[in-house]
């Protein structure tokens, strides 16, 4: 059964998930606004604070509310009078958070079983239900065969990714494809929002690389800031109100040099050289925003023994380290430690795959082999 973790308090959405994923649930982080397109949920569970904030959440999913389960997880102690909105907002239950194991599983299971009986009594929901999870795994298998293979050899070049989605579908994407005899492109990109909508976006991602192939221009072999032009041209005559962070590479193998620029891609993609992680800061604006933009290139050396190491930012949600100043360490330590090895990665970072976090998880490695 599927639990969705709906606020606009990410920290303690993410612990909620994170928990719950720990004691056995399949649960995941929407924000409120896009708790609508969300098929398949058996129990909300809604981070509390106080009142307001909660009616100012609530509000745009009232419908949704009335079709499942919710729960408060009490972050603050509620008065009476909070009790009495959640109960007119159409919540059910309550925990306290953090709360004892067989406290938190107890209120979850009771919720789950009310769940399952009004899936029971309404054939028609539950029939629903069924065809939206069936829409869902059908699209999430499309979504994977668009992913190129991993790993990817391109002549003395290793290339090697997954994508760990907070959601069936997933707004995060990577590429990777020969261009040239001598040149080959890669690209990590994290589309706006969750969901079926973000994932929309990745498709275009897809006909743009398929499209690049066939008629680049020979200057984005060295200057990899005019595909990121090109692309912000389409997104933006597709009218789909998203954004897209993105970094791309170019790697000339007969030179083993990379040319890269970025689009709002963070954390920084960070090259591994001799045992020490340097990161590859370059500033952009995300495409998909505005009419006339500008992408600097910049170049590296890219030889035997270097790695190349990407992620998206969802990995910053499940990280432990205090501050940003900590996980940026952090992710530079690990990248010098194990490379292009992501199980070693995930696993030094904190990322579990039993469980959905707040944010799709991704990483991309690209590794130069003698």
């Amino acid at each position: 059964m599927a639990i969705v973790v709906m606020g606009d308090d990410e920290g303690v959405a993410s612990s909620l998930v994170q928990r719950l994923g720990e004691l056995g649930y399949d649960a995941a982080f929407c924000g409120a606004g896009g708790i609508a397109a969300i098929g398949g949920v058996d129990l909300l569970v809604c981070p509390f604070h106080d009142a307001q904030s909660l009616q100012r959440r609530i509000a745009p999913s009232q419908t949704l509310l009335e079709s499942a389960p919710a729960v408060l997880a009490c972050v603050a102690a509620p008065s009476a009078a909070d009790l009495r909105l959640a109960m007119a907002l159409g919540f059910d239950d309550a925990l306290d958070w953090p709360g004892a194991d067989a406290n938190v599983t107890e209120v979850i299971e009771r919720n789950l079983r009310r769940a399952e009986a009004r899936r029971a009594a309404d054939p028609f929901l539950a029939q629903q239900v069924s065809d939206l999870q069936r829409d869902q795994r059908a699209g999430r298998y499309i979504q994977l065969g668009m992913l190129p293979p991993s790993p990817m050899a391109i002549d003395h070049y290793r290339l090697r990714h997954r994508i760990h989605p907070s959601l069936m579908l997933s707004g995060d994407f990577v590429d990777y494809f020969r261009i040239t005899d001598d040149h080959f492109v890669f690209y990590i990109a994290d589309v706006s929002g969750h969901g079926a909508s973000s994932a929309f976006v990745t498709v275009i991602l897809k006909n743009f690389s398929r499209r690049l192939r066939r008629e680049y221009r020979p200057r984005m072999l060295r200057e990899p800031g005019d595909i990121l032009v090109a692309l912000n041209r389409e997104i933006l005559e597709n009218r789909i109100d998203k954004h897209v962070a993105m970094f791309v590479g170019v790697v000339n193998m007969r030179e083993n040099t990379l040319h890269y620029a970025n689009a709002g891609h963070f954390p920084h993609a960070m090259r591994v050289h001799a045992g020490e992680a340097t990161l590859l800061e370059l500033m952009g604006k995300p495409v998909g925003l505005f009419e006339q933009v500008a992408y600097e290139s910049q170049a590296v050396a890219f030889g035997e023994g270097d790695d190349l190491v990407l992620m998206s930012d969802g990995v910053l949600e499940v990280m432990r380290d205090a501050g940003l100043d900590g996980k940026e360490r952090h992710l530079r330590d690990a990248a010098a430690t194990y490379g292009g090895d992501i199980d070693r990665l995930w696993a030094d970072l904190g990322v579990s795959t039993n469980s959905a976090g707040p944010d799709d998880i991704t990483c991309l490695t690209v590794t130069c082999e003698p």
